[in-house]
């Protein structure tokens, strides 16, 4: 087939929102539609801007507050009764679809399996409700759950076998829990750190004593750390609520890790064997605070659900719906708007989960998220490329699941992805010479001020420029940072396109399915991970005292299970990748061949896993992977 080397754009209802362009963070799609949802949007905003400035009344800014608290009240009942109202579909038709480009809202089926999930979750908070205290009203909260055909957390067997979150597990869950994206080998570049730990006596359980420089210099140091964190302030906490920014250090003995040292903000070091008390498990536990943190924020949010959102918008923006490029992303964004534009009430909103549950406030998460976004290249998030700069090769560690099974599926994608553009894109220049292929790679990776206003909502010519200017909706100048980092201006290369589209499929597919659908089985069972301590290290005196109190601890079980309670569709899915073409179908096949054997792959390392450690890991296996991020 002969490329496409004449360009129109195909913009549609797509656009992005310029409220967001001064936090300089992930693009986020203007869900207002039309005219009149613009000038609603101008005239919420004009409301909000004269409350701020307290040009309203003490009675006019007490209504234009109740007002809000309103329509967020009837957002979220409009959602409950199109969810329990499923099954008349009109509720899913374009006709209530209010802020969402046209079939970008979600589906049928998948409501249903949103309303089940809310059934079993409202049957689960009732009975919960009922109990005093918080041991009997998280088991209650779980045996409801059962009661559905839902499984309590994985990790709650774990911690009643175990009697709490051993070592061995605390060291486990960095390469087999919901975050399996931080840890990394001691490098060169780490010597100042082991020298500051020169004088500690490091032991291991059996007793034996570690030389940090040896052990660094025979590749078995790992550590954990979370520099992002550093940068919170006190005023950037929730009063009462902590997240620090710890670091815990590993050794590597045959398979496994076992933790040395933690090393607190307060400049404490702490070990296994000079731990007073519970200070041991509490220096885990503010290790597990901040991993979850940065796990919710950056890991999960950022890196999957917010960094895919720019390709979501600009792929239908740019390209053509009979364009190959559209055909195979596609189907990997469906309701990924959807579910971003809910996450915006449910988590990123003012008294949302964030605020309510986590320790950093509201405005000081999203400038994480903002900041990890632009500090980070496209590049960086590529499978393979991530896991050489952290260091944690197979010749270092032996035994990493999420590693050793996330690989078998990019390189699964990158067979499917290569054999389908190869298709279309017989040589470089065919490349070259698709202007459709060379607007996508201009939206997505050339400076805004380099942009046209049409990238953005155009208000309405008959309202005043000085509304339109207090809304933040004029663009008099634009910013000269890129939607994506890093991305290229143009693509001139088969492979260019080929490496871009793996990473895009994989990051839709298997690598939100390991950070997502993990969150239930870890986070959960709030003793192991809770989203934030309420105490300081310095001021910490048991570990029932940094442990969240009955409410919050239900309120982190109920967001992970909501967050992980829906699997909708399949990666591969003949259904949701509707190839028309003989040879597309053919290349699909091939693909869902591969995940099939890729199936038995993992599901025969599971049973050495059970065997080896209890546990398995099957957040990767290509049945429970669904075909792109929507929950």
């Amino acid at each position: 087939m002969s490329p496409h080397t004449t360009s129109k754009p195909q913009q549609g209802h797509y656009r992005y929102d310029p409220t967001v362009l001064d936090q300089a963070g992930p693009a986020r799609l203007f869900s207002h539609i039309g005219e009149d949802g613009i000038a609603r949007y101008v005239l919420t905003q004009l409301g909000q801007a004269a409350a701020n400035q307290g040009k309203l009344s003490h009675p006019l800014s007490l209504l234009n507050s109740q007002l809000k608290r309103t329509v967020h009240k009837a957002d979220e009942l409009w959602s409950f009764i199109t969810t329990r109202l499923v099954d008349l579909e009109i509720f899913q038709s374009g006709w209530f679809n209010f802020d969402l480009p046209p079939d970008e809202q979600f589906g049928v089926e998948f409501v249903r399996d949103r309303r089940d999930m809310i059934e079993a979750l409202l049957s689960a908070q009732a009975a919960a409700k009922k109990e005093t205290q918080l041991i009997q009203a998280r088991a209650r909260f779980y045996e409801i759950l059962e009661q559905h055909q839902r499984s309590r957390p994985v990790v709650a067997h774990i911690h009643e076998r175990e009697g709490g979150l051993s070592d061995r597990e605390f060291a486990r869950q960095r390469l087999a829990g919901q975050n399996p994206m931080v840890l990394r080998r001691i490098q060169s570049t780490d010597r100042p750190l082991l020298q500051s730990w020169a004088n500690l006596e490091c032991l291991l359980s059996n007793g034996d004593r570690i030389d940090l420089e040896q052990a660094a210099t025979a590749d078995r140091l790992f550590v954990a750390a979370y520099p992002l964190l550093q940068s919170l302030s006190i005023a950037d906490l929730q009063p009462g609520r902590y997240v620090g920014s710890p670091v815990a250090l590993f050794h590597r003995t045959q398979n496994e890790l076992e933790p040395l040292l933690i090393q607190l903000e307060n400049g404490c070091v702490v070990t296994p064997h000079n731990a007073k008390g519970d200070s041991w498990m509490q220096a885990k536990l503010f290790v597990q605070v901040a991993d979850v943190t940065h796990h919710e924020l950056i890991v999960h949010l950022c890196d999957t659900h917010l960094a895919m959102e720019a390709f979501a918008i600009a792929t239908p923006r740019q390209l053509p719906a009979t364009h190959p490029l559209y055909r195979l992303l596609r189907p990997h964004f469906q309701f990924l708007l959807a579910i971003n534009s809910r996450g915006n009430t449910v988590l990123l909103g003012e008294g949302a989960a964030i605020d309510r549950l986590m320790a950093p406030t509201l405005k000081a998460s999203i400038g994480l998220i903002n900041r990890a976004y632009r500090e980070q290249s496209f590049g960086d998030y590529a499978l393979p490329k991530n896991i050489r700069q952290r260091g944690v090769e197979s010749d270092f560690l032996p035994e990493f699941p999420y590693r050793d099974d996330a690989l078998l599926l990019w390189d699964a994608i990158h067979r499917y992805t290569t054999q389908f553009l190869q298709q279309y894109y017989p040589t470089d220049e065919s490349v070259r010479q698709d202007l459709y292929v060379q607007a996508w790679a201009a939206e997505l990776g050339s400076s805004l001020s380099d942009r046209p206003t049409s990238d953005f909502p155009q208000a309405p010519s008959w309202l005043p420029p000085d509304a339109i200017a207090q809304a933040g909706l004029a663009l008099r100048e634009r910013p000269d940072y890129v939607r994506v980092p890093g991305f290229p201006t143009e693509l001139s290369t088969l492979q260019a396109l080929v490496d871009i589209t793996t990473q895009l499929i994989f990051t839709c597919g298997p690598q939100h399915a390991a950070v997502n659908f993990s969150q239930f089985d870890y986070v959960g069972y709030t003793p192991n991970a809770p989203l934030a301590a309420y105490c300081h290290p310095n001021r910490c005196a048991s570990v029932e005292q940094l442990l969240p109190p009955l409410r919050q601890d239900l309120g982190q079980i109920e967001l992970s299970f909501a967050l992980s309670g829906i699997r909708w569709g399949r990666l591969g899915s003949s259904d949701l990748i509707d190839f028309k073409d003989v040879g597309d179908r053919q290349v699909l096949e091939q693909f869902r061949t591969d995940l099939v054997a890729i199936e038995q792959e993992i599901s025969y390392r599971n049973q050495k896993r059970i065997e080896s450690t209890g546990i398995a890991y099957p957040y990767l296996l290509p049945s429970r992977i669904p075909n792109s991020i929507n929950i």
